[in-house]
């Protein structure tokens, strides 16, 4: 599955600037096909021109020219291209920079419970403010010197603090407002929302910004067994119930569950059931 953040960082067909861990790029998607995507920062997404959709566990959204949207970090989409010609600006930011304006500004700790968003991606509200703001960030692409860090910095700044201001994007601060008094995401929300998605363990410890050694550590704490045991655990429960309750061919169902290829995920599947995935069907069906 690919990084989208280093995807864009690491091809030349994305003109972009970064400082530090901050990065802004107008991103032209070069393919017309769905995939998914994980990424180790937060970001936003501006849409210039095309469509997308976006889908999380939870919901699919639509997003055409003009419309914005803001991705929490820990989290994996599916996204699908719906026209041939889509372009998007997108800026990533960390949580350590957001607790930086939190301290510079000292902005106050008071949110709202009642405003928390419930999925992965916060959908923003379209105004004049907003959408100037990203279309500002076009002129720096075709200036023949770069904007120097301290300018950019400033311009994340900017961002961050009109959200923050407005009451037309309580979700987001309010999501702000949990990054402030967590060090770290969690392990059990980030885990719980992307089990199915086929990372590596390196990757699913980086998605929950630990290193290898600490996120094994702390998930055993957690749920008392090795991260391997329990996807491998909560993949057969999701896989058993997509059998039970979809028309899903077993192909699709082992890749959705996240699980590598078709013959590791019969294998296991009867060990723990008793029967391979298509007789498992077959006879709870009669049932």
């Amino acid at each position: 599955m690919v990084n989208l953040q280093e995807f864009i960082g690491s091809n030349s067909f994305a003109r972009k600037f970064a400082v530090d861990e901050l990065l802004f790029a107008e991103f032209k998607c070069p393919i017309n096909e769905k995939s998914s995507v994980w990424w180790h920062n937060n970001f936003f997404a501006y849409v210039l021109a095309g469509e997308t959709a976006l889908r999380t566990p939870r919901q699919e959204y639509i997003l055409k020219p003009g419309d914005s949207v803001f991705a929490r970090k820990g989290s994996i989409i599916t996204h699908n291209q719906l026209n041939e010609e889509f372009c998007e600006i997108l800026i990533f930011v960390p949580d350590e920079f957001i607790r930086t304006i939190f301290k510079k500004y000292i902005m106050p700790l008071n949110p709202d419970p009642s405003t928390q968003a419930s999925d992965t991606v916060i959908p923003l509200v379209s105004d004049e403010v907003l959408s100037n703001y990203f279309h500002s960030l076009l002129t720096h692409f075709v200036q023949p010197v770069p904007p120097s860090g301290t300018l950019l910095k400033l311009k994340f700044e900017e961002l961050l603090l009109y959200i923050l201001s407005s009451n037309n994007h309580q979700p987001l601060s309010y999501y702000f407002n949990e990054v402030c008094r967590s060090a770290k995401p969690s392990i059990r929300q980030i885990m719980e929302a992307n089990f199915f998605s086929n990372l590596s363990l390196d990757e699913y410890a980086r998605m929950c910004s630990r290193s290898l050694s600490a996120f094994k550590k702390e998930f055993a704490a957690i749920y008392h067994t090795t991260p391997g045991k329990w996807l491998q655990e909560k993949r057969l429960e999701y896989s058993r119930y997509l059998l039970q309750t979809t028309d899903q061919h077993i192909d699709e169902i082992c890749m959705e569950s996240g699980f590598e290829n078709q013959s590791h995920f019969i294998r296991v599947f009867k060990s723990k059931y008793g029967l391979p995935p298509h007789k498992f069907r077959k006879k709870t069906s009669l049932v």
